[in-house]
């Protein structure tokens, strides 16, 4: 029944709203300095009922000296004390406890190895289909190695108290260009990428932890980052003859993920099915909803239409989760492109970079107009069929989202009634997660033993995995370990004074920044030399000078990549350097595997070509070891890419 006067918000009816939010925080501890903003708004008055922990929340705080055992146990706490708190504020039910750890690039918790680090999704996806599970594997690994990797990060997380894992990501990486997806895909065919996405949840919830499968209806089709700006799918939801709509590509992955939910029995135990949860994305459908700036995580015809619809739709009727609302795809107004334009100051955003990558020069259509800001797109979002909104970062944005959602419901814009559907969503999908607080508080304490036992099985399982990622694209010659090495990185092209600067800077011999190179291509370079001690280390960037790239004559040569159909000044390097090495050469691609293309033929006969799909510490050693001959490249590429 429709409301027809103001209604008065009680307290209930708050904490029912606060169900709908999930924020993040600052600062390593939830306990102290800027990280108590979130005790505020998990406690009386806003009763928030989800938390995201990010990076930031991982990492040891300054000059800490703990070990990753003991951070672990220090986190488990945390989140204790999070849930803790949340009981005697009030709440109903326990906390969705969430966090990005898709694996590999993205992940989270593994920050100072407190989760074991797996493979990305693109590289989890380059391990052959014909191999199978040998002796060094647990024994209680799966026959599918996507499966049992998801599993035993969940495991982990359950383990330290995050009971929700943003992953996997469901995106078909059809667009090589794409700025934002790339190796977090698990490749360009919508059938394998759905194979994937089944085993990731099963995995997850067979340790009781919640996936949130993303980014519904499908990044992997655009060139902008909807960090930065409002990407624009120009596709119909229909499946064409010729491939060119969303249900050929984009919504393959999500539609037999909720064919399996609601047809097939066997696919999740129990309650399983209900853990899962769907994220959406800020992108625009045009050609959809007839809207070229509304974002399709505030679209109705998107989320109730295309995502929860019964009859055409893939009727989905779970948790809905929108990516944060602080992505300047929503957050940057009108308003804020004008500040930009001139050169001003804008409190809004998460991104302060407004140059082209937050155009896409292709689009047909007319010029962006701006989102319509954090508290704004929080309602937007809701009225369209969300049932959790995700704000990361502001502390002042949160609690002003609230607040509108409050407005919104009290003058009947978004009706009660509405607002209850959701709640009951909420709910049931707390509950299959053992969220109610009879259940909640049968969780036994810490225990370290059983802690290392499982990071010693799953450091085993990983090992497995990433040995297994390695591609070679090219096969020559392999370097020999009794000859010299010259190793070839590229420079960081966004130099970050809170990451690079710490981890990564090489310095001349007088103390002077030379290079900047990440912590990962340092650790590369640490490997190789283990194996070859006469090993030469090289940055390289787009403003050296030709004498940067001499490679003496007895030198073989690794030489490095990171996205380098984009950089291309990678690959000017790399022509001076099969000009002048005389001896063999291994090009290696740190990220995604599209750095050659247009470029093969300039390899000569004995060189080598790798691809990894992550540049971690361990995708790089496991190259280091194909490198020597240690381990053999059994990988399989799985998006569209010329072996040679």
């Amino acid at each position: 029944m429709a409301q027809t006067s103001a209604l008065k918000l009680t307290d209930d009816i708050k904490k029912e709203i606060g169900q709908h939010f999930i924020f993040g925080f600052h600062g390593p501890s939830p306990f102290s300095g800027r990280g108590t903003d979130i005790l505020t708004l998990i406690g009386p008055g806003y009763w928030a009922g989800n938390v995201i922990f990010m990076k930031r929340n991982v990492l040891e705080p300054e000059h800490a000296v703990s070990s990753e055992r003991e951070r672990a146990e220090v986190l488990a706490s945390y989140i204790a004390g999070l849930q803790q708190h949340a009981r005697d504020s009030g709440q109903i039910l326990g906390l969705g406890i969430g966090t990005d750890q898709e694996g590999g690039l993205v992940s989270a918790f593994s920050a100072n190895g407190v989760a074991t680090l797996f493979p990305g999704a693109m590289a989890m996806a380059s391990i052959s289909e014909d191999l199978t599970f040998s002796d060094d594997l647990p024994s209680k690994s799966s026959p599918n190695f996507t499966e049992a990797i998801y599993a035993a990060q969940g495991v982990e997380l359950n383990m330290l108290g995050v009971n929700w894992a943003f992953a996997p990501v469901a995106d078909v990486n059809s667009e090589r260009e794409n700025p934002v997806i790339g190796v977090r895909s698990f490749g360009d065919d919508p059938e394998r990428v759905a194979q994937h996405v089944l085993s990731s949840c099963k995995g997850l919830t067979s340790a009781g932890v919640a996936p949130s499968v993303k980014h519904f209806p499908g990044h992997g089709d655009t060139r902008v980052d909807s960090h930065i700006g409002l990407p624009r799918v120009y596709k119909e939801w229909a499946h064409n003859p010729d491939g060119s709509g969303l249900e050929n590509i984009e919504l393959v992955p999500f539609r037999r993920l909720t064919e399996k939910i609601q047809y097939d029995k066997n696919s999740f135990k129990d309650n399983e099915s209900d853990m899962i949860t769907v994220m959406t994305g800020h992108m625009s459908l045009p050609l959809v909803t007839g809207k070229a700036d509304e974002s399709a995580s505030l679209s109705a015809t998107v989320t109730t239409g295309i995502l929860r619809e019964r009859i055409k739709g893939l009727g989905f009727d779970g948790v809905v989760v929108t990516d944060c609302l602080e992505m300047d795809a929503i957050a940057r107004t009108r308003e804020d492109l004008m500040k930009g334009q001139q050169c001003q100051i804008s409190d809004q955003g998460i991104d302060t970079d407004y140059g082209p990558d937050s155009i896409d020069k292709a689009d047909r259509g007319k010029e962006w107009k701006g989102g319509p800001g954090i508290e704004e797109g929080a309602v937007l979002a809701l009225e369209a069929g969300a049932d959790i909104v995700m704000i990361c970062h502001t502390f002042e944005k949160q609690k002003a989202a609230v607040q509108h959602v409050w407005s919104a419901v009290e003058t009947g814009r978004f009706p009660l009634d509405k607002l209850r559907e959701s709640t009951k969503r909420v709910a049931k999908w707390k509950k299959a997660l053992g969220l109610e607080w009879n259940l909640y508080g049968e969780r036994g304490g810490w225990n370290q033993d059983a802690w290392d036992q499982i990071k010693a099985c799953n450091t085993a399982l990983s090992l497995a995995a990433y040995k297994r990622t390695i591609v070679c694209l090219k096969r020559g010659e392999m370097l020999d370990p009794q000859k010299k090495i010259v190793v070839f990185t590229p420079a960081m092209e966004r130099y970050n004074l809170a990451v690079d600067d710490a981890e990564g800077v090489l310095r001349t011999k007088g103390g002077a920044i030379r290079n900047t190179t990440g912590s990962y291509f340092l650790s590369f370079v640490d490997a190789i030399k283990k194996s070859v001690s006469s090993t030469r280390h090289v940055v390289f960037s787009q403003q050296d000078i030709d004498g940067q790239y001499v490679v003496q004559p007895e030198e073989q040569v690794i030489y490095t990549l990171r996205n380098a159909d984009r950089s291309t000044w990678q690959l000017r390097g790399l022509e001076r350097i099969l000009r002048s090495a005389q001896e063999r050469v291994v090009v290696v691609s740190s990220c995604t595997p599209y750095d050659l293309i247009g470029f093969q033929d300039e390899l000569r006969a004995k060189d080598s070509y790798l691809a990894c799909n992550e540049y971690t510490k361990p995708a790089l050693e496991a190259v280091k070891r194909v490198i020597f001959g240690e381990e053999t490249a059994t990988g399989k590429m799985p998006v569209r890419v010329a072996i040679m």
